[in-house]
C-alpha cells in the first residue's frame, strides 16, 4: 500500500511530464503562427494625415481613440470635408464644426469643403465665422454649398476676398450673396451656382488672376448681365438651367487670351464679344431660339457666331444658325454637328463659309426601333413604347449647293457620319446621295467612316454597289461603314460595334 507521500510525489512527476508536452506544443503552434503587423503605425505622420484627408472629417476624428499617437493626428489633416447630411440635425453639425475648427492645429487648409443643405436664417453667421478661420489657416481651395430657406443671405466677410492664399472658389447657393467687389490677387479658378440671385449683375473683372470661370444655375426670367472682362481667363464655362420666356441674359465678354469656351442654355443669350482671338475650342449647346422668326433671335445669333469665328475646333447642337447671318470661319479646322433635324443644311452654310476645313462630324445618332411580327402584321416600337407605321421614312430634301465649297476642292480630309439609317423606318430617303455628293467632290478626302444602327434601308449588297459605282473625287480615299449592334444589358442600351464594310 503505498503512503500518501509516495503516491504526491507520483502525481507531481506525471503532472510535470504533462506540461511539458503542453509547452512544446504550444511553441510549435507559435512558429507556424503567421504574426500580423501593424503596418499602418509605422507610416510617418505625414503620410497617415494624407490618407485622413480623403475621409470625411467626422470620421477622421474618431481616429482619435485609436492610440495616444492618433489622438491629435486628424487636427493637422489639410483637407476639411464637412457636411450636415451626416447628422441628425443642424444644430448637431453645427457644434461638430464649432468643437472642430475650435481644437484644430493652426497648419495650413488646403481644401475647405463645407456642404449645409439645411442651413437656418440663425445659421448664417456661423458660417462667415467657419469661413474666417480657414482664411486665417491660409486656405487655397474653398468649396461651399449653403441652401437656405431664410430670406437672408450671407454675405462672404471681407478676409475672404482679399485672401492671398486662395487659389480655387466654388459657391453653391440660393443664400449666398455674390460679391461685386473685391481682390483675390491669386484666384485662378471660380465655380458659381446661382438659385434665382437676389442682385441682377456680377462683375468678374475683379478677379485680376482669373484662369477658369463656371457658371450655372438658375437666373430668373428677367435680364441677368455679366461683365467677364477678364485678362487671364483661359477658359469659360456657363451652363444655365432652360426657362421661360423673359428678357434675354446679357454677357459681355473680354478675354484675350480665352482658348476654351463651353455654352449650354435654353435659349440663346445676348452675347457680345470684345477680344477673343486667342479662342481654339468652342461647344455651344442651344435647345432652341425664342422665336425663331423673330429679326431680334437672328440678330443675336449673328452676333454670337462672328463673336467665334476664329475658333479651330467647334461643337454645335443648335439651330441657331439656320436663322442667322454666317460669318466667315477663316481658322476653323474641325466642325462637329449634334441633335439637329436639318444638320445637313448647317453643314453645308458652314462648309461654304470654312474654307480651310480638314474635318467633320455628323452625330444625329439614336437607338433603333425594335420590329416584331403580331401574327401577320409588322409592329415597330420606338423606345418611347409608341407604335409606328413601319412604312414611314423621313426625308432629307436634299439639294446641291450651286456652287462646290471651297473646302472640299482643297482641305477636307476626313469625314464622320454617325447615325446613318437607311431609306426603311427613321432613315432618310435621300440620306446616300449627300454621301455620294460628299465622295464625288471631295477631290483631297482620305477617309469616310459611317456609323449605322444597322443597314436598315436595304442588304449589304446595296449598299456596296452603290458605294462602289458612286463616283469618287479622291482616289486615295477609304470608305468604312461599322455597325452598332444594340443589346440590352441590365436595363441599359449599349453597343457592339464592328466593320461591314471597307474600300482600301
Amino acid at each position: 500500500m503505498q503512503s500518501p507521500l509516495s503516491f504526491s510525489d507520483d502525481y507531481a512527476s506525471v503532472f510535470q511530464q504533462q506540461i511539458r508536452a503542453f509547452r512544446e506544443k504550444l511553441d510549435l503552434e507559435c512558429k507556424s503562427r503567421v504574426i500580423v503587423e501593424d503596418r499602418i503605425s509605422q507610416l510617418p505622420d505625414g503620410v497617415l494625415r494624407h490618407i485622413l484627408s480623403f475621409v470625411p472629417t467626422k470620421y477622421a476624428v474618431r481616429t482619435s481613440i485609436l492610440s495616444t499617437r492618433w489622438k491629435d493626428m486628424w487636427t493637422c489633416v489639410p483637407y476639411l470635408y464637412l457636411t450636415d447630411l451626416q447628422f441628425s440635425s443642424s444644430a448637431d453639425f453645427i457644434e461638430f464644426v464649432d468643437r472642430a475648427l475650435l481644437v484644430r492645429d493652426s497648419a495650413a487648409i488646403q481644401k475647405f469643403h463645407l456642404d449645409f443643405n439645411n442651413c437656418h436664417a440663425e445659421d448664417l453667421y456661423r458660417i462667415g465665422g467657419w469661413i474666417q478661420t480657414a482664411v486665417m489657416c491660409n486656405v487655397v481651395e474653398l468649396d461651399l454649398s449653403v441652401y437656405s430657406d431664410a430670406e437672408e443671405m450671407l454675405e462672404l466677410p471681407e478676409s475672404l476676398l482679399t485672401c492671398k492664399t486662395l487659389e480655387a472658389l466654388k459657391l453653391r447657393s440660393n443664400s449666398i450673396k455674390i460679391p461685386t467687389s473685391g481682390c483675390c490677387p491669386k484666384l485662378k479658378f471660380l465655380y458659381v451656382k446661382f438659385s434665382y440671385p437676389d442682385n441682377d449683375s456680377m462683375d468678374f473683372s475683379q478677379f485680376p488672376a482669373l484662369e477658369y470661370l463656371r457658371i450655372g444655375g438658375s437666373l430668373g426670367y428677367n435680364g441677368f448681365s455679366f461683365n467677364i472682362s477678364v485678362p487671364e481667363l483661359k477658359s469659360l464655362r456657363i451652363s444655365l438651367e432652360p426657362r421661360d420666356l423673359g428678357e434675354p441674359w446679357n454677357f459681355l465678354i473680354n478675354a484675350p487670351k480665352l482658348e476654351k469656351l463651353d455654352v449650354s442654355e435654353g435659349f440663346l443669350s445676348n452675347y457680345t464679344f470684345e477680344s477673343t482671338k486667342s479662342l481654339v475650342e468652342a461647344s455651344i449647346d442651344i435647345i432652341t431660339l425664342d422665336d425663331d422668326e423673330s429679326d431680334a433671335s437672328a440678330n443675336r445669333a449673328t452676333k454670337f457666331l462672328a463673336g467665334i469665328s476664329g475658333v479651330k475646333c467647334l461643337t454645335l447642337s443648335s439651330p441657331f444658325s439656320m436663322a442667322c447671318s454666317m460669318p466667315v470661319f477663316e481658322n476653323l479646322s474641325k466642325l462637329t454637328l449634334l441633335r439637329d433635324g436639318h444638320w445637313w443644311k448647317i453643314l453645308m452654310k458652314f462648309l461654304d463659309r470654312s474654307p480651310n476645313i480638314e474635318s467633320f462630324v455628323i452625330n444625329h445618332e439614336s437607338y433603333p426601333p425594335t420590329r416584331y411580327l403580331a401574327g401577320e402584321e409588322e409592329m415597330v416600337i420606338d423606345l418611347s413604347g409608341c407604335r409606328r407605321n413601319p412604312d414611314y421614312v423621313e426625308v432629307l430634301y436634299w439639294s446641291p449647293p450651286e456652287s462646290v465649297p471651297k473646302c472640299l476642292l482643297s482641305s477636307l480630309k476626313t469625314i464622320t457620319i454617325k447615325g446613318f439609317k437607311g431609306k426603311e423606318f427613321f432613315g432618310y430617303l435621300d440620306e446616300m446621295e449627300l454621301i455620294k455628293y460628299l465622295l464625288k467632290n471631295c477631290l483631297v478626302l482620305e477617309k469616310m467612316t459611317i456609323y449605322t444602327p444597322g443597314l436598315c434601308w436595304g442588304t449589304q449588297e446595296e449598299f456596296y454597289n452603290e458605294i462602289s459605282e458612286a463616283e469618287w473625287g479622291s482616289k486615295a480615299v477609304q470608305v468604312q461603314m461599322i455597325k452598332k449592334e444594340f443589346y440590352r444589358a441590365d436595363g441599359f442600351y449599349s453597343f457592339r460595334a464592328k466593320s461591314v464594310y471597307s474600300d482600301d
